[in-house]
């Protein structure tokens, strides 16, 4: 039995080494010396490395690995403040930049939303030409990853597309999904919950896959190709990142679409009965869950699952 369980724990060791050593990090490291290597030639290199003794080689070896390994956790450590910065949070001062950049976005927003108003009118008459359809198709896209109200908007895309998914629950029911989430993830199915950790743990990653090709520049001291890399390796990066933020963003509003109401009923509270009042029911559980208030008297009631 504990044969199993070291066993186990080996792998995982093993497997977080792996990653610490072949991630991100060691592209950057190995990107780098692979331009060292171009720039002075592989026989200059190589004879260096055969002029040092055995113990000298091993112990470059050793700390290669730790400068990896430490670089790694580093900024495996600092994952948030990366994905908050290619979403658009900028800080200060740079936030008021940020603030422009969005202020100059803001009737491009308008025009879409007025033209995808305008093509749905048009399709809910019957008026709307083949050319008009496959334009509106585009537009309803564009409006599933963009926010509803231009009040949300942020600089990036892939900012826009999380805090469009982020704010679906409320604009639909009412229940805010940064308080209600936490309070909904103990009552979610196991697949879903591993879905939705999986997929959030794939876009933090591709977020630091992100900066470290914009460090790749560094390298510029070694080779001006590095510019080159750089540029590819953030574009690839974010692409995969609004990826994943879209199968991410999904999920998360998914779980609400199906199973807010147990949410209701585990802290006691009636279901909406209607559609109506779902919005200032769920209103209220957020006001709740964030600040305790309710607004006036609840009458607990207890429904069977299924209710």
């Amino acid at each position: 039995m504990l044969d199993n369980f070291f066993e186990t724990i080996g792998e995982e060791l093993a497997k977080r080494l792996l990653d610490y050593l072949f991630g991100p990090a060691f592209l950057f490291w190995a990107g780098g010396m692979g331009l060292y290597i171009w720039q002075n030639g592989w026989e200059v290199v190589d004879l260096k490395w055969q002029a040092l003794a055995i113990y000298q080689q091993a112990t470059a070896v050793l700390v290669a690995l730790l400068i990896v390994s430490i670089s790694s956790l580093a900024m495996q450590s600092i994952q948030l403040q990366f994905i908050q910065l290619l979403e658009g949070y900028w800080p200060w001062p740079l936030n008021y930049l940020a603030i422009y950049f969005v202020s100059m976005k803001k009737n491009h927003f308008r025009e879409k939303y007025k033209e995808l108003r305008k093509l749905k009118q048009k399709q809910k008459t019957g008026e709307a030409t083949s050319e008009e359809e496959y334009k509106l198709t585009e537009l309803e896209d564009w409006a599933h990853i963009n926010p509803v109200s231009e009040k949300d908007l942020l600089l990036t895309r892939l900012g826009n597309l999380l805090r469009a998914r982020e704010m679906a629950s409320s604009r639909k029911y009412g229940l805010d999904a940064l308080v209600c989430l936490p309070r909904l993830w103990g009552l979610l199915p196991e697949d879903l919950r591993g879905n939705l950790t999986s997929s959030r743990d794939v876009l933090n990653q591709q977020a630091e896959l992100c900066f470290w090709g914009l460090l790749f520049v560094v390298w510029t001291v070694l080779n001006p190709l590095a510019v080159l890399i750089s540029l590819i390796w953030m574009f690839s990066a974010y692409h995969l990142a609004l990826q994943t933020a879209g199968v991410y963003g999904d999920l998360l509003e998914t779980a609400f679409d199906l199973y807010r109401f147990e949410l209701y009923d585990a802290l006691g509270w009636p279901r909406p009965k209607d559609s109506e009042e779902e919005q200032a029911k769920g209103e209220q559980v957020s006001e709740f869950l964030w600040r305790g208030s309710t607004g006036g008297k609840i009458d607990y009631s207890i429904l069977a699952k299924g209710g």
